[in-house]
């Protein structure tokens, strides 16, 4: 008896061995398929959204190596604990093959443009899995999320973001909900360093504005950042201007300029600086509901706006107070 007891533990533990060792197949966003005989445990991310993602799933502490704009990046620092990461360059600057061959990784995540797929295949000569990303809208984002967790084994997590996304864009659609077409607000979408670069419909930052409840007056012009000039932009009589935020004060001299003087007089919604709501990230839709509440104050009194987007916070990265509208009395 006790030897058929022993055979049957013995069984069972090597199934469940058999079930944990079972290779994890993912599909990424070029259709590549990518195989893990493991969750992965040493991750370089190459550009700054793959960051957050692996970040808001708390992969700090499996990350080897990061790319993208992040050095300066508060948000970032803190959530890495303040730790000096390997830096493998940038998309702008290019990314080292050799730094990341050197880290050793497990899994590299990859910017889903000619220089991350040339980058894919030679990493993928070499025996190194990468995930090819490219997040251009809301929905990519999620998918994003989800192919990370389940290469990670952290799809509990990606579901409770999800939930706090989807609770977000839900209070936006009520918000949202007794706005007629005719109501909604014309918007003009300004980059950072320069008044006449706006979002066209390809790019997320329209998605960021439709959510949000505001009609961009830019998107049928087609390109990346489109060039626009002085006489389109009076034409459209845009209502309201939604802006990207940094050192910069270029777009304020423009706007100081006589030509375009009636714009400066418009209201105008900042994007707080360093809050990553203006690319695909985990935390993009606090940037809408941040939008729709400032653009239709009267359809929102009664949502406060700081206190859910610090909750968004609070589930996806541990921290209230990293949200960029809590004030520094209240998080000291």
């Amino acid at each position: 008896m006790p030897n058929i007891l022993f055979s049957i533990v013995a069984i069972l533990l090597c199934g469940l061995s058999s079930v944990s060792a079972a290779p994890i197949h993912l599909i990424d966003q070029q259709g590549r398929e990518v195989v893990l005989q493991k969750p992965a445990e040493r991750i370089v991310s190459t550009f700054t959204p793959a960051n957050l993602f692996s970040l808001s799933l708390g992969l700090a502490d499996k990350l080897v190596g990061i790319g993208g704009m992040t050095k300066n990046s508060p948000f970032i620092n803190k959530q890495l604990g303040n730790r000096e990461l390997s830096v493998v360059g940038s998309r702008s600057a290019g990314t080292s093959l050799e730094t990341i061959i050197a880290l050793n990784p497990d899994l590299v995540l990859v910017f889903g443009k000619k220089d991350g797929y040339r980058l894919a295949d030679r990493l993928t000569s070499l025996g190194i899995a990468c995930l090819i990303i490219q997040p251009e809208t809301f929905s990519e984002a999620q998918q994003v999320l989800d192919l990370l967790a389940k290469a990670t084994g952290t799809q509990d997590k990606a579901a409770q973001i999800a939930a706090e996304n989807k609770r977000l864009e839900n209070i936006i659609n009520t918000g949202l909900t007794a706005l007629t077409k005719e109501q909604r607000l014309r918007a003009y979408y300004v980059n950072s360093s320069d008044l006449y670069r706006t979002a066209s419909e390809k790019m997320f930052q329209h998605q960021l504005m439709t959510i949000a409840g505001v009609d961009n007056v830019a998107k049928n012009i087609p390109g990346f950042y489109p060039k626009v000039n002085v006489e389109q932009l009076l034409i459209w009589q845009p209502q309201i201007l939604v802006r990207e935020s940094n050192d910069s004060s270029k777009v304020d001299e423009q706007l100081a300029q006589s030509l375009v003087s009636p714009l400066s007089k418009l209201p105008q919604i900042m994007l707080p600086k360093g809050s990553f709501w203006d690319m695909p990230s985990p935390m993009a839709m606090a940037g809408a509901l941040y939008i729709a509440v400032n653009a239709y104050p009267e359809q929102f009194k009664n949502v406060d706006v700081n206190a859910e987007i610090a909750r968004f916070y609070q589930v996806a990265f541990g921290d209230e107070c990293l949200s960029p509208l809590q004030s520094m009395s209240t998080c000291l």
